[in-house]
């Protein structure tokens, strides 16, 4: 079976997008040792210094014969040690350690998600791998250091002039592939900014007292910026790529020149033809952005009349004061009349809709009320989901309180079919065993000395909440440790007659009394 044409070309390049969703998933997916716990308790902390680990082997690895070691990995966390809580006190060796070999060498086992290739229209397991190791030196795979760079946060005004920079940068390389593709999203970039400028327009007319002042400057501002800084870059970059363009074409007709010549030039002609796109996309949003202001003058200024009108007090404001002779006749007409013109209200419906049949209540069958009411009360999904959690983390510990040691697989096989079916909905199993295991180590008797405040969940495992609606004696126990076993199992789960079958890691649960 092939997708439809519209969806096909909808989700072209799909794991493009996909690849960097993996590699966010490969840095925050690790095993969270007690030693490193102990270290720096605060996982939220950790992801930040992972992250800042890879963007040091990225910046150190780019200077010509430079090497990136353990060694200065470690110094590298001693220098950063100084804008961390004074409680913390790093292992640098071994926090790198923990960080290279464990977190982003995944153990030396390659990591494999599943990923629709747009291509094939198939799903395939395609290989994370975010650093290579070469005689006791590290560097980022190509796919890594594209993912630092394309995650870094920046303004879209700055992201705008950026795309340009790296495009005059390729250009200088002799790089034409790469800078033709930056030409292509430089021309994206700026007609996406027609498109925010039309969607503040709207927003304006569709309620102005919902825009700030800040918005608006916001949005002409960005213009402004591109107007002052950006239309002379750009002429630069075009006559650069013009000249080389003629040079090639010079070397070619000479017969001097590699064989790929012809693509190059391919590429400068294209590349031409987009910084001239670009460029008369900016004269337009030039105009648009001085029509933008007068349309924005022209609602505020509308706005402030209703508003004005609106709080009028028709009998004391105008009646009374005619009646006093202490307002000139025009002003008297221009109060009376404005009701006439104003407020122009949009056309909800037609005239004809008051005169087509309609359907009268009583003629409804008594099973469709039923089903009305039934949707009516459906349950909360939030509240579901929060049920469901609780109810697996019940059997969970209705089934570790009667042993010492076991496996997920066993617990799993306890469960009936029907049992089975309401914990797998929306993954809810699996996803529970996995936040027990990022902790590896659960004390109940440390919750229950803690005075940490409970918040009901807003659809998502909460060990905290979970724990506060289990009875009493579940918790007679000091701690439990979850480790993950080098195996899987699969189980078949009912549903409508059919099977669906679900495999997922096995772990081994040690109780501790």
């Amino acid at each position: 079976m092939k997708l439809r044409p519209e969806l096909a070309e909808l989700l072209a390049g799909f794991e493009k997008r996909m690849k960097f969703i993996n590699i966010a998933r490969s840095l925050i997916e690790y095993s969270y040792r007690d030693n490193i716990r102990e270290m720096i308790p605060d996982r939220d902390l950790l992801d930040n210094i992972i992250v800042a680990v890879l963007v040091f082997i990225k910046e150190r690895t780019l200077g010509r014969e430079q090497n990136c070691s353990l060694e200065d990995i470690a110094d590298f966390l001693d220098n950063l040690a100084v804008i961390l809580p004074n409680e913390i006190t790093i292992n640098s060796a071994e926090l790198a350690r923990f960080i290279v070999v464990d977190v982003l060498q995944k153990g030396g086992v390659l990591t494999n998600y599943e990923v629709y290739i747009s291509g094939k229209e198939i799903f395939e397991l395609v290989p994370v791998r975010l650093i290579e190791e070469e005689r006791g030196t590290y560097h980022l795979t190509d796919d890594a250091f594209d993912f630092l760079f394309r995650s870094k946060e920046i303004e879209s005004e700055l992201d705008y002039s950026v795309t340009r920079f790296r495009m005059a940068e390729y250009m200088k390389r002799d790089n034409y592939a790469e800078a033709l593709d930056q030409s292509r999203e430089l021309v994206s970039k700026i007609r996406n900014m027609k498109v925010s400028m039309d969607d503040f327009m709207r927003r304006c007319r569709e309620n102005i007292a919902k825009i700030s002042i800040d918005q608006y400057e916001t949005v002409v501002s960005r213009v402004r910026n591109l107007l002052e800084t950006e239309y002379e870059e750009l002429k630069i970059i075009q006559d650069n790529a013009k000249e080389r363009a003629n040079s090639l074409t010079q070397a070619q007709q000479s017969g001097v020149g590699r064989e790929d010549i012809q693509k190059h030039r391919k590429a400068l002609n294209e590349i031409i033809h987009n910084i001239q796109l670009t460029i008369e996309e900016q004269r337009s949003l030039i105009n648009k952005k001085m029509s933008l202001s007068d349309a924005y003058q022209s609602i505020l200024s509308d706005s402030y009349a209703m508003n004005r009108y609106e709080r009028l007090n028709f009998d004391k404001d105008i009646m009374a004061e005619m009646r006093n002779g202490n307002i000139p006749l025009d002003i008297v007409a221009l109060y009376l009349l404005f009701p006439l013109t104003k407020p122009e209200f949009e056309n909800r419906f037609s005239v004809e809709n008051f005169y087509a049949l309609q359907t009268k209540i009583t003629e409804l069958e008594e099973d469709d009320v039923e089903d009305i009411d039934s949707d009516i009360e459906e349950e909360n999904p939030i509240e579901a989901r929060n049920t469901r959690f609780s109810e697996i983390c019940k059997s969970f510990f209705d089934y570790l309180i009667t042993k010492t040691e076991f496996r997920i697989s066993e617990f799993v096989a306890s469960l009936n079919d029907e049992r089975l079916y309401e914990f797998c909905e929306e993954n809810a199993l699996p996803q529970m065993v996995l936040s027990l295991y990022s902790l590896q180590k659960i004390s109940i008797s440390d919750w229950k000395k803690s005075n940490e405040m409970i918040v009901q969940p807003m659809g998502e495992f909460e060990l905290s909440w979970c724990l506060s609606e289990l009875p009493d004696y579940y918790l007679e126990i000091d701690y439990f440790t979850v480790e993950k076993l080098d195996r899987e199992f699969a189980f078949a789960v009912n549903v409508d007659g059919k099977q669906n079958r679900i495999s997922m890691s096995d772990f081994v649960i040690e109780v501790k009394r």
